[in-house]
């Protein structure tokens, strides 16, 4: 009776521990793929508008993957699917990276570039704007650094600090082209310049820029809010064609369950 009861007792203990595991398991799927839709928000205008042919290869990967682990969860494959967002979020660790310094270093270029007409100009405003654009280009720096020297496996919080570079070096940009407008255009054209919306500063930047940076500078105020400059959006180009078999894994997963 009582080894009977101990055996019972046993049975209970591992099935509750088995639902405990999958419980977990669930939970941390179901966070890792609220993470991640964040995480491509922050970096699906800069791959789209600016990205190299290497940087949308990573990014197609790491969205395949997380297609996949959305698959997963459905399937109630909560374990499997964690591992694959592990695995994306670790592809977008990367690509942060090396889209992080490129933004930066194209930040600090605008700033560079516009600073001498800025100074001449002697516009206090202007120079405010130049100021606040050196500042959150360089905060941007910082909280890239402080995210490199995170412990290598808390892949959100490393992403999150990223992604906080990355919003801080948009706002460099967006200052870096006010110091531009307010140190060349009209005083009638430049009233209330933080008030214009997307496409008044779009007309602004394309009228007051050298015709050899035109496109480039039109292409950078895009990703400053945001946007793909014309078309879709690489992630949702690869939502609508996202050959998943390319993904060695997933033969293996069309077998589960």
């Amino acid at each position: 009776m009582l080894i009977a009861f101990l055996a019972a007792a046993a049975d209970l203990h591992a099935q509750r521990t088995k639902s405990s595991l999958s419980a977990g398991n669930q939970r941390n799927a179901e966070k890792g793929l609220k993470d991640n839709r964040y995480f491509f928000y922050f970096i699906n205008s800069s791959i789209t508008n600016l990205g190299t042919d290497e940087e949308k290869k990573l990014f197609r990967e790491a969205i395949q993957r997380d297609i996949i682990a959305q698959q997963l969860y459905m399937k109630f494959l909560f374990l499997e699917s964690f591992k694959e967002i592990r695995r994306a979020q670790k592809i977008l660790i990367d690509l942060y990276r090396i889209t992080l310094a490129r933004d930066i270093g194209s930040a600090r270029g605008l700033l560079n570039g516009f600073a001498p007409a800025v100074v001449k100009s002697k516009d206090h405003l202007a120079r405010h704007y130049l100021r606040l654009g050196y500042r959150d280009t360089e905060d941007a720096r910082i909280d890239m650094m402080m995210a490199d020297n995170f412990q290598e496996n808390l892949y959100s919080m490393r992403l999150y600090r990223y992604s906080k570079a990355i919003k801080k070096v948009k706002h460099g940009r967006r200052y870096a082209f006010f110091s531009m407008l307010e140190a060349t255009t009209t005083r009638e054209e430049r009233r209330q310049l933080g008030r214009h919306d997307y496409k008044e500063l779009r007309d602004m930047i394309e009228a007051a820029s050298d015709p050899d940076r035109k496109e480039r500078h039109l292409l950078i105020h895009a990703d400053n809010y945001y946007l793909p400059l014309e078309g879709q959006s690489f992630y949702d180009s690869v939502w609508d064609s996202p050959n998943l078999g390319e993904i060695p894994e997933y033969e293996n997963y069309l077998k589960m369950n």
